[in-house]
Parts: C-alpha cells; sequence; structure tokens
C-alpha cells in the first residue's frame, strides 16, 4: 500500500452551497443541480455530468454548475476538462470575490497539480495568499509544488511557515515528512519530526505517531498501547490502524491481526480497519501457504464494502479481487473485476489485470 502523499481533506467533494440553492428553490434547474450533486456522492461521474449539463441549458447559476462539473472530470482523471471547467465557473462571477472562489481555486490548484502543471498551481496558490496571506494549506500546497519542481529551499520555506502557523498539526507534519522523504530529503524530514517531539505537551497518541514515523517501532506501540486504553477518545480507529501497523512492519501479522479484530469485534463499523485486517491475512496466507487466509481476507473485504466508504470502497473490491486471484477463484475475480472496472474506468492498471485474469478462465 502506498503511503499518503497529500492531504487532499481540506478539498470538499461536494459543495454545501450548492446543495443550499437547491434547498431554497423547486426549480426544474435547481432540481436538476439537486440531482447531479447527488450523483457525485454516489461517483456516478458520467450521470452527473449529463444531469448538471442539463441544468446549465435550464439557465441554472453558471458558477455552480461549471464547478460541480469539474469536480465530476477530476475524480475521473479528466485533468484538462476539469481546468476549463474551474475557470469557466471562475469567470463567471460579477467580480465580487466569495468564499467560495476560494474554493473553486483550490481545486483548480488541485487539478494543476494532479496534471503535474506544478507553475501554475503555483500561481492559483499565490493568487489565495495574495488575499488570504496566513492560509496554511495554500502555503503547504505550494511548498509541495515547489518541491516537485525541484526547488528546495522556497519548499522548506513554505513547509517551515506551515509548522510555524500550526505547531500542533501534527499530521500535516507527519505530510511534510513523507513528502520529503519521497522526494530525496528524508533526513530533513526526520529532523522536523525530531524537532517537533515534546512528551509534556504531546498525547500517547501523537507521540506515538512521530515515534511511528522516526522508525521506533518499540516505543511507538507502547505510546499507542496506552492511547488506545485511553478513557474518553470517541474515535480510536486512527490509534487502531497506526497500532497494526507497527506490527505489520515487524512481519508480526497475527499481532496485526489480533489488533484490528479485537477492535471491530468491539466496534463493529470501520472500512479502513477492515481493509487492513484483510490486507494482513492476505499476507498470513503468503507465509504459511495457506488458502484459508484469503477466504477470511474476502469476508473481511466484504464487511468492509458493506459500510459504504466511499473513501475505501474502491481500495476494498480492488483487494476483494486480488484475494479471489490468488486464492485461485478466477471466475469470482473476473465478476467482481468487470464490477470494478464499471465503477472504476480509468484504472489502467486493473484494465490489464483483466486482461490476465479473463484468460484464466
Amino acid at each position: 500500500m502506498r503511503g499518503r502523499k497529500i492531504n487532499w481533506s481540506l478539498f470538499a467533494v461536494v459543495t454545501g452551497m450548492v446543495l443550499s440553492i437547491c434547498a431554497c428553490s423547486s426549480s426544474e434547474a435547481d432540481s436538476l443541480i439537486d440531482s447531479g450533486v447527488q450523483y457525485i456522492q454516489d461517483h456516478q461521474y458520467n450521470e452527473a455530468k449529463e444531469t448538471l449539463s442539463k441544468a446549465l441549458s435550464k439557465g441554472a447559476d453558471e458558477h455552480d454548475c461549471n464547478r460541480a462539473l469539474g469536480i465530476c472530470s477530476l475524480e475521473q482523471g479528466d485533468y484538462d476538462d476539469a481546468i476549463e471547467y474551474f475557470k469557466t465557473a471562475l469567470s463567471s462571477g460579477n467580480g465580487i470575490i466569495h468564499e467560495v472562489d476560494f474554493d473553486t481555486n483550490f481545486y483548480l490548484a488541485k487539478t494543476y497539480y494532479l496534471n503535474e502543471d506544478y507553475e501554475d498551481a503555483i500561481n492559483v496558490y499565490n493568487a489565495i495568499l495574495n488575499l488570504h496571506k496566513n492560509d496554511v494549506d495554500a502555503i503547504y500546497m505550494r511548498g509541495a509544488c515547489y518541491l516537485k519542481e525541484g526547488n528546495h529551499d522556497l519548499a522548506m520555506a513554505d513547509f517551515q511557515a506551515t509548522i510555524k502557523l500550526n505547531s500542533k498539526d501534527y499530521d500535516r507534519i507527519i505530510e511534510i515528512y513523507q513528502l520529503l522523504a519521497d522526494n530525496g530529503y528524508e533526513e530533513e524530514g526526520i529532523e522536523i519530526l525530531e524537532d517537533v517531539w515534546d512528551p509534556s505537551h504531546m498525547t500517547n497518541y501523537e507521540l506515538g505517531q512521530i515515534s511511528f514515523y522516526l522508525g521506533n517501532n518499540a516505543q511507538a506501540q507502547n505510546y499507542l498501547e496506552l492511547a488506545r486504553n485511553e478513557k474518553g477518545v470517541t474515535d480510536k480507529t486512527p490509534i487502531i490502524l497506526l497500532l497494526g501497523q507497527t506490527g505489520e512492519k515487524q512481519g508480526d501479522y497475527n499481532y496485526a491481526i489480533s489488533v484490528y479484530r479485537s477492535y471491530l469485534e468491539e466496534n463493529g463499523k470501520s472500512a479502513q480497519v477492515y481493509n487492513r485486517l484483510g490486507l494482513c491475512e492476505m499476507q498470513m496466507a503468503k507465509s504459511y501457504n495457506d488458502i484459508s487466509y484469503y477466504t477470511a481476507a474476502i469476508s473481511d473485504f466484504e464487511n468492509g464494502l458493506e459500510l459504504n466508504d466511499s473513501n475505501e470502497n474502491q481500495a476494498l473490491l480492488r483487494n476483494e479481487i486480488t484475494a479471489y486471484e490468488y486464492s485461485g477463484d478466477f471466475e469470482s475475480a473476473n465478476t467482481l473485476m468487470n464490477t470494478y472496472l464499471s465503477l472504476y474506468p480509468d484504472d489502467t492498471e486493473a484494465l490489464r489485470e483483466s486482461i490476465f485474469i479473463s484468460t484464466r478462465i
């Protein structure tokens, strides 16, 4: 599994503004926007595009429709179209800058980044910062762009500014470490993690996080076990996911499975945990050459899919296909792959894999 490189959670998938517009009017155009937004929520992007185009023809708000169309193209990986939609949305206003325009600019910059148009992305982040000079997300992402361009010094300046603006955002600090490590500057990333280490002011979970990424696995496990047993923490899913991975890093999949399964037995609902559990069971199947672990993994991937977590569904379905394939059940793998490709047609790696699976039936 790939590590997180960029936290895109700051970019909402669906705009509350569009939803509020739909809620306050029963016109045909607004009803179409409402339907389009629902299609986006359901990841039915072609249907969303068709509906939103109809809304435009009925006189719906150009900014909101083009913005939503841009989101569809972005999610489909069609970055050139997404860029044009977002630019059209931004140019359709009356010259007065609203908060939603900043959000649209973030979408535009994200699309440039994913399209590897780093200079254009930087220009958009600069425009945002000209009006919101301390926008920490824009500063951080501009730093990521500079790093991709090979401009180490400007990237580090933005990363340091990001940390200064919120020195307690350890998730973001870890993302900075990961970006630096992935681009050949792991030692500097480690220095950043070491600089924020402060046992007197950090929680057990935070200490466990930093220890984990510093490679101090036993120390991380100790802090995370303490965090797991603390009272008053509403959602312990992040703690459990990291604690399980301390076992995975050491090849102790029995420990990781125990952590994940006990959490699910107590709490019952986490697609992420089901996914990690299934991956560990697949590793056990390889280690012990025991097909029963694939059966267990398939069951856990299905349990995760039943929760319908839009952030995890693709990975769960893809991993379930792999489990069927490794278990030798190519017919089931082929059936699921057809479903997967109907939902995620732009996954070229899966498309290549589907050809291989079809030859084994």
